[in-house]
């Protein structure tokens, strides 16, 4: 090779080492989409499920499209125990209600027990109180994104509702999962009969029963169906329902750790804002109720009292049996400090 080739090849050389290089580097990876299943069984238009769009358009944004949330039809369930199920078998999410969070952490289903929590300011500072303790009990294999006020349960009646004492004279419908429930107005008096509400427009026409307790929206939306059947709301709320947003641990791992805490963050305004349109409904389903000739009867000074007493009277027998002590102690906690007079 003469001097003016080897001056060629010497020039040549660097780039070719450069080009093997650049091919034979390793690449990064192009960032990778997750795609998260999520399951439900809310009403179509409800709050609920337009908080579940915000929430999937939300994950999107936030997460530059790295993180999307999905809603496939098959994944459309009839109730918690369905979605747990499903859950169960590999889908990522769901939104869930009272009975689904106590089925993951049973002590949540103390939050349900009637008359115990009576206010709008109670729910806030119980549930502020018992979050950190569900998400703690859930922790191995679930992750509590937010949970939320989803509304109020009443009790529905062919008879007036006001006192512990007309309890003990009722026929009430309980669900069939709902054993703590069935304990406790069984304590009071109250005959119960299984049943969901699937059942109950042919129970009150059988007779079978001539009370149950829902939620004023769900009623509202099934009224054709009860308006011969019952005249009477309670005046008093029962007690409170919740929803989650949960996902299993497995799944959630597969999220870019960088924006967990701000998808986080963003589950809980939403979990707030599906709140406030839960209230909002809730009261125009009164309304609309109301029209429809339901009769809500007077709420006695004493009224209170008189129910407070029934549940101290099993606070430290049977409901302590029930519930584990740190999670009635929180409880125990905040409704004493919500319930301390204001100066």
């Amino acid at each position: 090779m003469n001097h003016a080739a080897r001056r060629a090849v010497a020039s040549i050389a660097p780039l070719c080492a450069a080009f093997l290089l650049a091919v034979l580097a390793p690449r990064p990876l192009a960032a990778q989409t997750v795609t998260l299943r999520v399951a439900n069984y809310v009403p179509p238009n409800s709050p609920w499920e337009n908080g579940l769009r915000r929430l999937a358009a939300d994950f999107e944004r936030i997460s530059s499209g790295r993180v999307k949330i999905v809603f496939p039809q098959s994944l459309k369930a009839s109730n918690d125990a369905d979605i747990l199920q499903k859950m169960r078998l590999g889908v990522d999410g769901a939104l869930i209600t009272t009975y689904g969070v106590a089925e993951l952490c049973p002590d949540s289903f103390a939050l349900a027990l009637p008359t115990l929590i009576r206010s709008d300011a109670e729910y806030d500072a119980v549930l502020e109180a018992v979050e950190p303790l569900i998400k703690r009990k859930l922790d191995e294999r679930y992750v509590m994104l937010a949970i939320a006020k989803g509304g109020w349960i009443r009790f529905f009646s062919k008879s007036p509702i006001v006192y512990p004492e007309d309890l003990a004279k009722a026929r009430m419908s309980v669900n069939p999962g709902e054993d703590k429930t069935q304990k406790l107005l069984q304590s009071i008096g109250t005959r119960t009969v299984k049943g969901d509400l699937s059942t109950l427009s042919l129970q009150l026409s059988s007779n079978t029963i001539d009370s149950f307790y829902i939620s004023p929206v769900f009623l509202a939306s099934f009224w054709d169906q009860f308006k011969n059947s019952i005249a009477y709301m309670s005046p008093f709320r029962v007690a409170p329902f919740v929803g989650a947003v949960v996902f299993t641990k497995q799944s959630w791992n597969k999220v870019p750790a960088e924006v967990r805490p701000r998808l986080e963050e963003a589950a809980r305004a939403v979990g707030r804002q599906m709140a406030k349109e839960s209230s909002q409904l809730e009261e125009e389903a009164i309304a609309f109720l109301r029209r429809e000739g339901l009769k809500i009867p007077p709420y006695p000074a004493d009224a209170d009292g008189r129910w407070s007493a029934v549940f101290e009277e099993r606070r430290t027998s049977l409901v302590a049996a029930m519930f584990s002590a740190d999670f009635l102690e929180a409880i125990d906690r905040a409704l004493a400090a919500e319930r301390q007079p204001k100066h």
